[in-house]
Formats: structure tokens, sequence, C-alpha cells
């Protein structure tokens, strides 16, 4: 999935761990922090590798020097290859998606993303079966923290064929539709729950 270089494993000096502890500055550790003239972090990227005593390593990599993460990887046996990406992709300074390879291949197997920045994830997008291919996407619409969307490729084509959408909120689905031709329009509607169903006797 994410390839590094661990900056510990070679001969020479870490520039990218400089600069991220003591300044003459005493306020100079803080984020953002600008005082006395300086920079923030100088503007230089930064890069943190963490050896835990777990036999994980942990990156934290500051591209822009603003002090702030704009990509963490996790790699739970430290063979290069991190587990889990966290990024910041529109540079706000919060982590905002994260990436996960739950077998260990290299490949992603599962993004989430907080589209609209409220800290919450918003959609999840799988390859359930690990062709590369994404087949499963759970989507909070209306952003209350809680999924009403769950669109799939039921038959690995590459090509979605089933949605079921949560009408009510309580986080179960109340319609189906299925797209049976694959033409991109709904050719059988189910309603699980009747109460929600519009073409029901009253």
């Amino acid at each position: 999935m994410s390839e590094y270089v661990d900056p510990t494993l070679s001969d020479d000096t870490i520039e990218a761990e400089q600069g991220l502890g003591g300044h003459d500055d005493p306020g100079y550790g803080d984020p953002g922090h600008t005082d006395a003239g300086y920079e923030p972090y100088g503007g230089d990227a930064y890069t943190v590798v963490q050896h835990n005593i777990d036999g994980s390593t942990d990156v934290v990599i500051d591209s822009d020097g603003d002090g702030y993460a704009d990509t963490v990887l996790h790699d739970q046996d430290s063979d290069g290859i991190a587990e889990v990406a966290y990024h910041d992709v529109n540079g706000d300074g919060r982590l905002d998606s994260m990436l996960r390879d739950f077998d260990g291949d290299g490949l992603v197997d599962q993004v989430s993303v907080d589209t609209n920045g409220d800290g919450m994830i918003d959609v999840t997008s799988s390859d359930t079966n690990g062709d590369g291919l994404i087949d499963h996407v759970v989507e909070d619409t209306n952003f209350d923290g809680q999924a009403d969307t769950w669109t799939q490729d039921t038959n690995f084509d590459g090509r979605a064929d089933q949605v079921q959408v949560d009408l009510t909120g309580d986080g179960v689905a109340d319609q189906i539709l299925r797209d049976i031709d694959q033409d991109g329009i709904a050719d059988q509607v189910t309603y699980v729950n009747p109460e929600v169903n519009p073409y029901a006797a009253r």
C-alpha cells in the first residue's frame, strides 16, 4: 500500500527529525507557532519514525513544514509496507482519510473519508474480495454520524448493481434498489420496511 524509507536505518543525518524538540523560542514546538522571526518549523518537511515495543512502526510526515502531520503510516509488522495510512487531503491540519490494507499484500482494501471535515467518517469504500476493484461503498449522506446508504457490486464485475437505503434513520435499510441489466437505472425496487412504501395501502 504505502512503502516508506526508514531514515533511522541509514548512516546519514536524520534532518527530518531535527527541529521537533526544543528551540530558543519557548513556543516553537507548538503547531503553527511563529515568533521571534521564525517560520513554523522552518518551513521544511519533517518525518518522524517511531519503532514501537510491539514490533510495529509509525511514520509521521509533515510534508509542508507547518507543524501538522499530512500523512501518518502504521506498519504493524515493520516490513516497510504500511497496513494503515492516514492523510490530510485538503491540508487543513486534520487527518481526514484512512487507507487500510487488511491482508498485508500492499494493496488498499478499504478507504474511509471525512468529506465535509466534521471529524466523522462519512464514506467508506471497500474491496471485499481483493480483486483491486471497489465493490462496497457505505455512505452517511446526511452527515449525522450514521450510515444510511450502501452501494454494492454483488457479482464483482466492477459495476454497482444494488443500493440499500435507510429512509427512517434507524440504521437499517428500508429500501433496496437493484439494477439487473446494469444500465445505471434501477429495475427493481423493494421496500423492506412497508411503512415507507409510497404504494402501500393506507
